[in-house]
């Protein structure tokens, strides 16, 4: 017990900086982000001694274990990524990340949030894309996981709008729906790893949009291909379908779909449930 009225926000506060200190618990007792909480002499009366050992050794055994459990949670939220690096750059790229990041919340659940973009800058450039992309897939699909349940948008709403106002017509995203755009061969390694086969470290040429969602708790993915799915992430991003038609139609000037082939890419995405609701630019449409 503590025999310094220390209340708990501060107490905490003082472990969380003695913890995640890079250098020890000896070193960071002495460290001005924990002496701002508790003077380094006093800690032997806010951590007893016990067992022979004091109050920075006793300290030093959770501060040991904090590297592992942060490589533990990331390895689980991440593991195409793991895989793809092998288990010590993993582990170098877990201790450089979450020195910058360290724990702040009471779930590790929230600890990989910026996980993606530190890989963006991180290690040799040669194989940033490729880790950035699979990262950037493994983080949606734990956002899909993790999305509050939100009612899709009624197939009817679709079928009731007249074809005069399509043009104005904006699509909004379900709560659990994201889509990335990524290097071909970030999917390759997502697959590898699901199959149980070795790891592809090629790239590949261009992108590709994957599409992640969820259908009675289970977190699915698709990817899509040039031209649905340039247009499934114009609508997502909230452009109107007249505008992203155009402009896509402008891009793929020989590839533009029949009236047929959207009117089925519209059914198909309401039928996955990747929106929410439908509304017209200034004028709402039932949903």
């Amino acid at each position: 017990m503590s025999a310094l009225p220390l209340p708990l926000a501060t107490f905490q506060s003082w472990m969380q900086a003695v913890l995640v200190h890079p250098d020890g618990a000896e070193v960071a007792l002495q460290a001005p982000e924990a002496r701002r909480f508790v003077d380094p002499q006093d800690a032997g009366d806010v951590v007893r001694e016990r067992g022979g050992l004091d109050a920075a050794e006793r300290l030093q055994i959770y501060a040991g274990m904090y590297p592992l459990r942060m490589r533990d949670a990331l390895r689980s939220d991440y593991p195409a990524l793991a895989e793809l690096l092998v288990e010590r750059r993993f582990e170098r790229l877990v201790d450089d990340y979450v020195a910058l990041y360290p724990s702040r919340s009471y779930t590790l659940a929230r600890l990989g949030d910026h996980l993606p973009d530190f890989v963006e800058g991180w290690g040799s450039p040669r194989r940033r894309g490729l880790l950035t992309d699979v990262a950037r897939l493994e983080r949606a699909g734990a956002q899909v996981f993790d999305a509050d349940e939100s009612v899709p948008m009624d197939p009817e709403a679709l079928r009731s709008v007249p074809a005069a106002l399509w043009p104005n017509v904006r699509l909004r995203p379900a709560a659990a729906f994201r889509l990335v755009r990524v290097r071909p061969g970030a999917v390759d390694v997502l697959d590898a790893v699901l199959e149980g086969n070795p790891v592809p470290e090629k790239a590949g040429r261009g992108r590709v949009e994957v599409a992640y969602y969820r259908r009675d708790f289970v977190v699915l993915r698709r990817t899509m291909g040039p031209f649905d799915g340039n247009l499934l992430a114009s609508l997502a991003a909230g452009e109107t379908v007249g505008s992203a038609l155009q402009r896509l139609g402008k891009a793929f000037p020989g590839g533009f779909p029949s009236g047929e082939i959207l009117s089925g890419w519209f059914a198909e995405w309401t039928r996955l449930g990747l929106f929410a609701g439908i509304e017209r630019t200034g004028e709402n449409l039932p949903a």
